[in-house]
């Protein structure tokens, strides 16, 4: 939150928004997250100031303080980084796949094939957007990680999906 802030000030509404359009691509944020916003004001790292609005209800506008500059800095320069774990349950189904009937092995590898390639595509629409504006270079390499890593998941799909239906066939004839 500090970081989308620290860009620019915003509603806990837009603040979602932005999170989910950037970073919510590989950090999975709730709107409980995003409106614990009061809990950050009242440690000094967030200013807010209300806004009347005539035809809508007042909302409150956040924004970063020198404090939670401070803050945000010093979890930039933190480089030690705690190992990254996937909560990926499609792995946990391809794990088990040796109880599937190979059919419903075979329609779940296309359809992670199908999502996995939207994403890419979505990435790459990302990338080539922000190919002129040199100030999304660090966004820009973000998308570029998501890109590459969406199409290392076609690659492998690619790669184990005869393997996989094979054993089924060969291992138990019951996949």
């Amino acid at each position: 939150m500090l970081g989308l802030l620290s860009v620019r000030p915003s509603t806990g509404h837009d603040l979602a928004e932005s999170a989910e359009r950037s970073i919510g691509q590989f950090l999975s944020l709730t709107r409980s997250h995003v409106y614990s916003e009061e809990r950050v004001c009242r440690s000094g790292l967030l200013d807010v100031t209300e806004v009347v609005q005539e035809r809508f209800p007042t909302k409150r506008l956040y924004e970063i303080t020198a404090e939670g500059v401070e803050v945000l800095e010093a979890w930039l320069d933190d480089v030690e980084l705690p190992l990254a774990r996937q909560r990926t349950l499609f792995l946990v189904r391809v794990f088990f796949g040796d109880r599937m009937a190979s059919g419903r092995l075979a329609e779940l590898l296309d359809a992670y094939e199908g999502a996995t390639r939207a994403r890419r595509d979505r990435y790459a629409e990302v990338v080539d957007r922000l190919a002129d504006r040199p100030r999304s270079t660090f966004r820009r390499a973000t998308a570029m990680f998501g890109l590459a890593q969406a199409q290392a998941g076609l690659d492998w799909v690619a790669a184990v999906r005869p393997l996989l239906l094979e054993a089924c066939v060969v291992e138990h004839d019951r996949c």
